[in-house]
């Protein structure tokens, strides 16, 4: 007849614990360890998720930025429409000195549409 034994997980505890005693032989594992190793993680992941909550917040940051900045190149570009637009009107080509300098022609000689302009 067979017979079953029950070792209560003792070679998956020594297993573990024989791993940990290869790194660190002196040391001895408790529940404060638990408890730090329990902290430091929580810590950890704590700041990893503020590292990446900042980086979100910081590209909308610059995003805004950029939208300023592309606010004033617009409202500069109408100025300067503004400014070509006033340049081409006729008040201001009037005013030119050297406009001003022109004189009125004497005569005045209208040509039809079937005569050539320039002649020998």
């Amino acid at each position: 007849m067979s017979q079953l034994i029950l070792s209560r997980g003792t070679p998956y505890r020594s297993g573990v614990k024989n791993l940990l005693t290869k790194f660190f032989p002196n040391v001895e594992f408790g529940s404060f360890f638990l408890m730090f190793s329990l902290v430091s993680f929580v810590a950890l992941v704590t700041v990893i998720t503020l590292v990446f909550s900042t980086r979100q917040v910081t590209k909308g940051y610059v995003l805004n930025s950029l939208e300023d900045a592309h606010q004033v190149l617009i409202k500069s570009g109408e100025q300067m429409d503004m400014r070509l637009s006033d340049s081409r009107s006729l008040r201001h080509i009037q005013e030119l000195p050297r406009v001003s300098k022109m004189r009125n022609p004497s005569t005045v000689v209208f040509l039809s549409g079937e005569t050539s302009i320039a002649s020998r």
